[in-house]
């Protein structure tokens, strides 16, 4: 272009309105940096929160199931003291002694016969 420059100025009020408008456009963007910048780091902690919780949940199962076993174990351990808590006792009465050893190893008395009789089982 060999013309002459011809420089259209914008009128103040344009000027103005334009300079408004870019300041309005510069605040939506800062407030929107902001606004996910606060809400990605509430879904970090609620990220990391609820992999805590899933752990805990995790080893409260566990821990219930460890007890359940636990509990079992404990009524059959009971259950064979109660048994042998019986037996002792019973060792220790001398006419049970008595016919446990005449019953299992076919001891006698003196002069006293043992039969063996079948069972009235068909």
């Amino acid at each position: 272009m060999n013309g002459p420059r011809i420089y259209n100025s914008e009128s103040p009020q344009a000027r103005e309105a334009r300079l408004r408008k870019k300041q309005a456009l510069r605040i939506k963007l800062i407030h929107r940096r902001r606004r996910n910048t606060i809400m990605a780091f509430f879904a970090i902690i609620f990220v990391i929160l609820g992999i805590q919780m899933a752990i805990k949940v995790a080893q409260v199962h566990r821990l219930n199931d460890q007890v359940g076993a636990s509990k079992q174990n404990l009524v059959k351990v009971e259950a064979r003291e109660k048994k042998l808590t019986v037996q002792r006792d019973n060792l220790e009465d001398p006419d049970y002694v008595a016919k446990f050893i005449r019953n299992k190893f076919m001891y006698s008395k003196s002069n006293e016969k043992i039969y063996n009789l079948p069972n009235g089982g068909k």
